[in-house]
């Protein structure tokens, strides 16, 4: 076991003379902290029955004691934000001017999927890249960028028969699905003008917009709250909580976050106010997802010793024919 500073994570793996057995269905992690926790092999498209659970989880999370000061964090710099949004956007913009960024959000299709259903309908399925910087910026906060994250998870993770890999990918997904649920719905019921469309100081209101008209004019209703930012904190949170030991996470992913904030302030997508409740409930659903995707070993509050657990919940082991490998 590693020593609790060491930095480093210790996880039990099929010793070498067993190689090619198949991945342990649950395998412990000790992070760096010595905290213990099982990670269990997770089933294919089983994020999607966790979105209802992780959404009735959230208010129940958020509002703990512990949180309140957060709660009204949030409130409190959407209020001040609010009322200087639209200098905030003017400064935004004028600096993006000086520095000669383009503030248009323009892609290049690199290559398009035909999907055909129903009597003859055609959906195409694009993928693009950003054409210019700010939309390189724009692009950090893209569904595509995330899932991608996911995936190389998954990939690592099944290549790697590393279940933490693995189970981090399941995370993100269940993550960025339930928040995207969320976000959407709070947008068609603030309905809230995005600032390239608005005719008004700040962007006007319309509460629970009539939905029809919603879907025929949509940037006119959906820039509260970003779905971009939260989706963004959502990713960050998962993968800094599930890798302890990378210290720079945190940094690097909050550091590309505020230039993904300023590009889309830049184009006239979103307010500043769209920002604080947009973090909270990235990193809300964030912590949920890593809450319910792993196990912490308890240890015998006496002894120190990890408490043993039913033979259903036990780690598969190989033979003895070697010592584990450390990751």
């Amino acid at each position: 076991m590693a020593a609790p500073d060491s930095g480093r994570v210790e996880a039990v793996t099929p010793a070498a003379a067993d190689t090619t057995a198949r991945r342990p269905r649950r395998s412990d992690y000790v992070m760096p902290s010595g905290t213990v926790y099982h990670y269990e092999r997770p089933k294919p498209f089983r994020f999607l029955l966790n979105i209802p659970r992780d959404v009735v989880a959230y208010p129940k999370f958020a509002f703990q004691k512990k949180n309140l000061p957060m709660i009204g964090g949030v409130v409190a710099s959407t209020v001040l934000l609010y009322a200087f949004d639209q200098q905030i956007l003017d400064g935004a913009k004028q600096l993006g001017r000086h520095l000669n960024l383009s503030s248009a959000s323009t892609q290049t299709t690199l290559f398009d999927v035909p999907v055909r259903y129903g009597n003859g309908k055609q959906l195409d399925l694009e993928f693009n890249y950003p054409s210019n910087l700010n939309s390189a910026m724009y692009f950090l906060g893209d569904g595509w960028t995330h899932l991608s994250i996911a995936g190389s998870f998954w990939a690592y993770g099944l290549i790697g028969r590393d279940n933490r890999a693995s189970q981090t990918a399941s995370q993100l997904m269940e993550a960025t699905y339930t928040n995207g649920l969320v976000v959407q719905v709070l947008k068609h019921l603030t309905g809230r003008e995005s600032p390239y469309t608005t005719t008004y100081p700040r962007g006007k209101i319309r509460l629970f917009p009539n939905q029809k008209i919603y879907s025929q004019h949509v940037p006119n209703y959906d820039a509260y709250p970003s779905g971009h930012l939260s989706t963004a904190m959502a990713t960050v949170t998962v993968i800094a909580e599930n890798y302890p030991e990378y210290r720079f996470i945190r940094p690097v992913g909050y550091s590309l976050m505020g230039l993904l904030s300023y590009a889309m302030l830049n184009n006239g997508v979103h307010w500043a106010s769209d920002y604080p409740l947009a973090l909270a409930l990235g990193y809300g659903f964030g912590k949920i997802a890593v809450m319910h995707g792993r196990q912490e070993v308890k240890r015998d509050q006496e002894t120190g010793l990890l408490l043993p657990r039913p033979w259903y919940k036990q780690v598969r082991l190989s033979p003895p024919a070697g010592p584990a490998a450390t990751v």
